[in-house]
């Protein structure tokens, strides 16, 4: 029988799955659903349930494999949204500039600076404080949902992270991250961030995962593999995936780039091989580059809003830039898009039917406030470390619901509490509803799966400051939403040839702000051209095409089955890991130093533990590849030298190696 794969994308807004047939490359069927991210297993069950009345050959029966890609670690990083953490920074300066602003930037993550670490070398510089790493893992356990540990120089000596480790998992039952599992490169500052924010995470994706087991179990799937997209656009296994869920940061934008190929493959010329991809999803937008034919790879590590992680993942710019963005009016009149995510009120309405009423009477009292339109509903369960505010709205949700904000804010001025914004609500136990573009869409005719009423009465909310008809509040967020859509792919496109943009350009007084008619009339035009082909996926892009051809000049494709290029990508990715080991030359040349993964071999030649290198990787990069979900793996290896040039000759600095694991059996 063949053999097909089930593929999902689980996105902010929408969970996509489609049916793939792996020898033939073509989706058999494809289903939609909701992302219910109070209950995941709900938009799972459903879009199950929407797949299953489909009809192919070998049915359900012939599904050996899930593939699985979400943006769910992206959006909670977009977002702010995370659960809070316990970061233990082993022999960091906690004075260090660098280390300072990682820790304001990080809200969520609880900072905890512990003597120890070591040198460049791999030597120790003081002991690990054991007792003052107990105090603190006994004072902060109450009030975090995760421990990251990060040393200093631990890509060079993990001793002391991975006794810190176990101290922690020692007094805690909650996941413990290193963060030399997650990278072997050094920037310390960015390595602590980058494990805060997958302990931030591993509770989002374990509950995602959950999730699909047990809906998959429910449909007949309870013996079909699963295996989970990275940001690199490889695979991995389920197990993986739940201890390094920041490796699935951009593993949507990355599945959709290998959808892209898939479904744009029949369309493309044999010269079109740089492609533009701009994936628009419910809560953020993804751009990536596919240059030569292939995704390009940012070496530096994937890039989430303001966040540069170091994850390997493919060079993609991720906005909070969505359907179900929060719309609002600045002051000076103009319409303001994200990058919080919203229930639009089409589809609360749907759900909660008075809350057409609600809007009706905030209507006839004409109230103009931002609050206008803005609701509040039940989310997760609450939990200890929730805000004030978050704390008082699942208790009046408890009453009321959905909640307006209006009616919040008067409780709150009769009891003295001062609102701290939308802005400060970060826990997911509480969800907002307010305009968006979904309900543009729904205003104009172009989404049609919710209440059209709450969508028009939102509208005339917003625009009763600038007294503007609704309709035209729908086309004037549509015209901004395709905007910034040319302006994301603009700016990318500069920045990949070494032109870092000014945001101001975009603005009424630069250059670029005339190409976008944001300027006084005059007497010259300025259009912009993309030479590279740009394929627009995601569910809005059909009703975005004609608002974006104002902007952006060029050959523009929307794909077959663009509305679950993610679900396609994940289905026909394949797996391979990657992993570098280092050999450095010591101080005077004494001798080299080879940096394994977890111990450290001194040697005299650089051959030599190149050799020594290669037995201890081999065995290991294939188990690596066998807990990743590799049948069979095959390793791969290339050397490179770093020499310097002398009077007599040249000497060696010593070389780095990189292990490929692929697997054969795919």
């Amino acid at each position: 029988m063949r053999k097909l794969i089930l593929g999902i994308d689980t996105g902010g807004t929408h969970t996509d799955a489609v049916i793939f047939d792996p020898d033939i490359r073509i989706v058999l069927a494809s289903a939609k659903a909701e992302t219910t991210h109070h209950d995941l297993n709900l938009g799972i069950r459903r879009v199950l349930a929407e797949l299953g009345r489909r009809r192919w050959p070998g049915g359900l029966e012939a599904v050996d494999r899930i593939h699985l890609s979400t943006t769910l670690a992206t959006n909670s990083i977009a977002e702010g949204l995370s659960s809070r953490v316990g970061l233990i920074m082993i022999g960091y300066d906690r004075h260090q500039e660098a280390v300072a602003e990682m820790a304001a930037r990080l809200p969520l993550a609880e900072p905890v600076f512990i003597n120890g670490g070591h040198d460049y070398y791999g030597r120790e510089e003081q002991p690990l404080d054991e007792q003052a790493l107990r105090r603190a893992v006994d004072a902060l356990e109450p009030a975090v949902r995760g421990w990251a540990v990060s040393g200093h120089f631990s890509v060079k000596n993990p001793a002391h992270e991975m006794a810190a480790a176990q101290i922690v998992k020692s007094l805690s039952d909650k996941p413990v991250t290193m963060g030399r599992d997650l990278t072997g490169r050094l920037d310390a500052v960015r390595r602590a961030a980058t494990a805060a924010l997958n302990a931030g995470l591993v509770v989002i994706i374990r509950r995602l995962l959950d999730a699909v087991k047990h809906s998959a179990a429910e449909s007949g799937l309870g013996a079909a593999r699963l295996l989970v997209v990275k940001g690199d656009g490889s695979l991995v296994s389920e197990e993986w995936a739940r201890e390094r869920p920041i490796e699935t940061v951009v593993s949507g934008p990355a599945a959709s780039l290998v959808g892209a190929r898939v479904l744009a493959h029949g369309l493309l010329t044999p010269a079109e091989k740089n492609l533009w991809t701009v994936d628009v999803g419910g809560t953020t937008t993804d751009l990536a580059l596919i240059r030569d034919g292939l995704p390009e790879v940012n070496p530096d590590g994937a890039r989430v809003g303001d966040w540069n992680t170091m994850t390997v993942a493919v060079e993609n710019m991720t906005t909070g830039l969505g359907g179900d963005s929060l719309v609002r009016f600045d002051r000076d009149g103009r319409v303001t898009i994200g990058p919080r995510r919203v229930v639009p009120l089409c589809r609360l309405a749907r759900d909660w039917p008075q809350t057409v009423k609600i809007l009706q009477t905030q209507q006839y009292e004409r109230v103009t406030s931002s609050q206008a339109g803005c609701f509040f509903l039940p989310g997760l369960p609450p939990e200890p470390d929730l805000t004030d505010d978050e704390r008082r709205i699942c208790r009046a949700l408890e009453a009321e619901t959905p909640l307006s904000l209006p009616r919040y804010l008067a409780r709150s001025f009769e009891d003295g509490h001062q609102f701290a914004g939308l802005e400060a609500l970060r826990h997911p136990s509480v969800q907002v509803a307010a305009f968006t573009p979904t309900d543009a869409m729904a205003i104009l005719g172009l989404y049609r799966d919710g209440n059209r009423e709450a969508a028009v009465l939102g509208a005339e909310l917003l625009g009763l400051r600038q007294k503007t008809a609704a309709d035209q509040v729908a086309r004037m967020v549509l015209d901004e939403f395709a905007r910034r859509l040319a302006e994301e792919i603009i700016s990318q496109a500069f920045r990949r040839q070494g032109l870092n943009l000014d945001p101001e350009e975009f603005g009424p007084r630069g250059l670029l702000g005339a190409t976008f008619g944001r300027r006084e009339a005059g007497n010259m035009e300025i259009s912009v051209r993309s030479l590279d082909t740009v394929i627009l996926l995601g569910a809005p892009v059909n009703v975005l095409l004609p608002f974006l051809g104002r902007y952006l000049k060029g050959r523009v494709i929307v794909p077959p089955c663009f509305e679950a290029a993610s679900a396609v990508g994940a289905a026909a990715s394949p797996i391979y890991l990657k992993r570098q080991v280092e050999i450095h030359s010591l101080p005077a040349f004494s001798g080299y130093r080879l940096f394994l993964p977890h111990k450290l071999v001194d040697g005299e030649t650089v051959d030599e533990l190149a050799e020594l290198a290669i037995r201890e990787m081999e065995p290991h990069m294939r188990a690596l590849a066998l807990m990743a979900g590799a049948g069979r793996p095959a390793v791969t290896v290339f050397r490179a030298d770093r020499r310097l040039a002398v009077e007599n000759g040249e000497c060696s600095l010593g070389a780095t190696l990189t292990f490929t694991a692929r697997d054969e059996a795919a």
